[in-house]
């Protein structure tokens, strides 16, 4: 450890969302991409693993700023558990605005 290491500023932190459901993947990549155009400078990373409505494939993203990527990967299995997960990495980041608007893009 050497005392410039700026990585422990106090200001950043990680949120991270879990919730059981489909995801509607129109809806969660117009939160998205508005999230990260609103607050492209305070969000530095995300990264997250969807269940998608209709797509046999878990559709993993992240998201840099305001460059934002997602594809399908690989195929969920038969036993495992269909969870949505997204982890936001910046600075003042607000859990409950985001929990909200996360779980606002599941199919209802």
């Amino acid at each position: 450890h050497h005392a410039h290491d700026h990585t422990h500023d106090p200001g950043v932190s990680s949120v991270s969302i879990v919730c059981e459901g489909e995801m509607d993947l129109e809806k969660a990549d117009m939160w998205l991409g508005n999230l990260l155009l609103e607050r492209s400078d305070d969000i530095y990373r995300m990264k997250g693993l969807l269940s998608v409505s209709g797509m046999p494939q878990r559709f993993v993203f992240q998201g840099v700023h305001d460059i934002f990527q997602g594809s399908p990967d690989r195929m969920w299995e038969a036993n495992e558990p269909r969870i949505n997960k997204i982890v936001f990495i910046g600075r003042n980041l607000n859990r409950e605005e985001l929990e909200m608007g996360f779980k606002d893009c599941l199919l209802k």
